[in-house]
């Protein structure tokens, strides 16, 4: 029997499309006598993987999601063009019915761990029990799952339905999926938790939190890697791959997972090796690694047109960089202050300094949730005003600081290290923020987008990162949600913990509306509110760019979340 549980915990809304941060072998690249199968690709990235669940608030980010996404499975990613694309491997899905609201969901008769647990209703139940928010488990987000009745299967069932009590727009993509609401192992949480899988389905049914106390906390923080791997019997695989070694600060290789029931993946070994952003063209050039995912400056483009055996793409984004205001505990709690800050980020000075050099034709992102390569953009340019800040105002932003008597204030700007292109960025702000009367500290730390990092637990006044995501309005709603608390775990993707009950109405109300037009009425309600406000202040949107020897196959850039990853199993090399 279905059960309508009261949902006890809120938490921000959001799907498995939900936004991201977008932040070794012996012989280092493919071997170069091999095709497919028996071959090892690498891929370079300039930060380093640090969880096996990205699920939860404070791992949730792309440096564990590329590697995630060879390792666990679900009924759909975001296939080619960005596309919500069915997993057929996995299982299958369908709206049954309109009214009320009812998918049903199918997993694969031969799906199994890599350890040979069946994937079955417990994992299914597990993982509607964290998406819902009604327990104590982490999550960036729930969606539609927590418009939801809890699903009526058995452990043993591979059928499972999801019944909302309201109308969800993105039904489509809020199932488990490849991406972070993926499925995690029920059977290893339980036994983590002092469990059988049994009771820990019980609990979950009871809504009982104290019997799952343990084993919430192993689903929070059980699967960090800090130093070394988990132990095997804890990271079982549900995907084409699994992981096999991890040598701390170098490298992690991941290899075939002999029980993946789907298509065998075309390359054994796929190898990550981390290496900072102005490293990896020497690294692709020395054949040490075959892919690179940098983010673009004018001399990586240069340096890379003058490789010989390597292709590149330069190519659109649902990637986004910002500036986001600490509500919590910071200054910036004061409009005035805020709005001093955004008269002097020289929005304009940064686009055409760092990214019209590499894509022409770039301008400032004037709004947040609408790409500006998606219909609808220039209208929720037009009724925000967003393309009012372009344009530097140091005579008003020091004429606000000094009615606040704050000249000289001090701003914490924090941000990830290692990345050229951001810390030019950084510069350019102070430089203009600094004449204006703000005294801009540039915090660059290489463990800020970690579990315990500077963006995790606001130790910043003003943080500048990325947004990864999609065209998926769904994956974007957590982001200005207001938080149950404002902790790493509580607040979800609004790391600012910025609070706002109109909004909130209006982010609900999009969820619900499957109409387009209507959508984007909305979002215009929305992006007023945010520029009102000054939550936070746009860039640009992320040009992507990608490099790989050209004796790659199947490499195809993606302007999703699942970025050039999106499809591991496919490639080879010859």
């Amino acid at each position: 029997m279905r059960n309508i549980g009261k949902i006890t915990k809120a938490t921000a809304v959001v799907t498995a499309g939900v936004l991201a941060l977008s932040a070794c072998s012996s012989n280092g690249g493919g071997d170069a006598d091999a095709t497919g199968g028996g071959s090892t690709i690498t891929l370079a990235w300039d930060q380093e993987y640090d969880s096996y669940n990205n699920t939860t608030a404070g791992a949730n980010s792309s440096k564990n999601a590329i590697v995630n996404h060879g390792l666990t499975s679900g009924f759909w990613y975001f296939g080619e063009g960005g596309k919500v694309t069915p997993n057929t491997d996995f299982g299958s899905y369908e709206l049954v019915s309109e009214d009320p609201q009812i998918v049903e969901y199918s997993i694969h008769p031969d799906a199994v761990w890599s350890d040979g647990e069946a994937i079955d209703c417990a994992d299914a139940m597990l993982w509607w029990a964290q998406q819902s928010g009604r327990y104590d488990f982490s999550v960036i987000g729930t969606g539609g799952t927590e418009d939801t009745l809890m699903p009526d299967c058995e452990i043993g069932d591979k059928e499972f339905a999801l019944e909302y009590e309201k109308p969800y727009a993105d039904w489509a993509s809020n199932g488990p999926s490849n991406g972070n609401t993926t499925m995690m192992p029920a059977h290893v949480v339980a036994e983590q938790g002092g469990l059988t899988t049994e009771e820990l389905v019980q609990a979950i049914r009871d809504e009982d939190n104290d019997a799952l106390a343990e084993a919430a906390e192993f689903f929070n923080e059980g699967w960090v890697v800090s130093g070394a791997l988990p132990d095997a019997e804890l990271i079982p695989s549900s995907g084409p791959y699994k992981l096999a070694s991890y040598e701390a600060g170098q490298s992690l290789t991941l290899e075939v997972n002999e029980n993946w029931w789907g298509e065998a993946p075309a390359t054994d070994n796929i190898v990550v090796r981390w290496i900072a952003s102005d490293e990896q063209t020497q690294a692709l050039e020395n054949l040490e690694i075959n892919i690179m995912r940098p983010q673009p400056t004018v001399d990586l483009i240069d340096q890379l047109d003058a490789l010989e055996g390597v292709q590149h793409e330069v190519y659109d984004e649902y990637i986004y960089e910002h500036l986001d205001f600490n509500f919590d505990s910071s200054p910036f709690e004061e409009y005035e202050l805020r709005e001093a800050f955004a008269h002097c980020v020289p929005r304009q000075l940064i686009v055409d300094n760092l990214i019209k050099p590499v894509q022409p034709e770039a301008e400032t992102m004037d709004v947040r949730n609408i790409s500006p390569f998606d219909p609808g953009y220039d209208e929720a340019v037009a009724a925000s005003g967003g393309d009012e800040w372009a344009e530097v105002d140091l005579d008003r932003s020091r004429e606000l600081l000094e009615e606040l008597d704050m000249v000289g204030q001090e701003v914490r700007l924090g941000f990830i290290g290692g990345n050229p292109r951001r810390a030019q960025t950084a510069e350019l702000i102070k430089s203009s923020c600094d004449e204006a009367g703000f005294d801009v500290q540039i915090n660059a730390e290489d463990t800020f987008f970690d579990t315990d990092g500077g963006l995790s637990q606001n130790t910043y006044d003003v943080a500048m990162f990325a947004w990864s995501g999609s065209a998926e309005v769904s994956g974007w709603n957590s982001t200005f949600r207001s938080p149950e608390e404002c902790t790493a775990d509580g607040k979800g993707n609004n790391n600012g913990c910025y609070s706002n009950d109109e909004l909130d109405g209006l982010l609900e109300d999009i969820l619900q509306e499957p109409d387009f037009d209507n959508r984007l009425e909305i979002i215009n309600e929305i992006e007023t509110i945010l520029w009102d406000d000054l939550v936070t202040i746009p860039l640009f949107s992320h040009p992507g760019t990608a490099a790989w020897s050209d004796n790659l196959g199947n490499i195809v850039p993606n302007p999703a979340q699942t970025d050039i990853v999106w499809n591991m199993w496919e490639w080879t090399a010859q």
